[in-house]
């Protein structure tokens, strides 16, 4: 779990680079490189990402329970960022929520791949 948090991470900093430094499309606070961003890069998201992970549904009829809990942490996380936009936390410059819509799934879908993957390398490796 602990890996792919750490993957999520490294995928959320480059994800920002491009969008938020490179093409200006959104922003944490202000548009410049602050500390506070740092919090939700390296606590808060990867928080998230094992508790999405602790309680991924493995053991019941997979397809539809999976993605029912994608499409609930998908609509949690469309909600976060829409009270983030709210509170000036997040801000858009060209960035749609709608964008993040289509993005959430498959980013949840992802995270899910990769622990799949690092689960398997590690029972080999045993």
């Amino acid at each position: 779990m602990y890996t792919t948090s750490l993957f999520s991470t490294v995928l959320q900093l480059i994800t920002d680079i491009y969008l938020e430094f490179k093409f200006h499309l959104y922003w944490y606070f202000s548009p410049e490189v602050d500390n506070e961003t740092l919090w939700f890069i390296f606590w808060i998201y990867p928080a998230v990402n094992i508790i999405f992970l602790n309680f991924y549904p493995i053991g019941t009829s997979l397809l539809r329970n999976q993605l029912i809990y994608i499409l609930g942490w998908s609509i949690f996380a469309i909600a976060y960022e829409w009270t983030a936009v709210q509170t000036g936390i997040f801000q858009y410059n060209g960035w749609k929520l709608w964008y993040s819509m289509l993005i959430y799934p498959l980013l949840y879908i992802l995270l899910f791949i990769n622990w799949s993957i690092i689960k398997k390398l590690h029972r080999l490796a045993i």
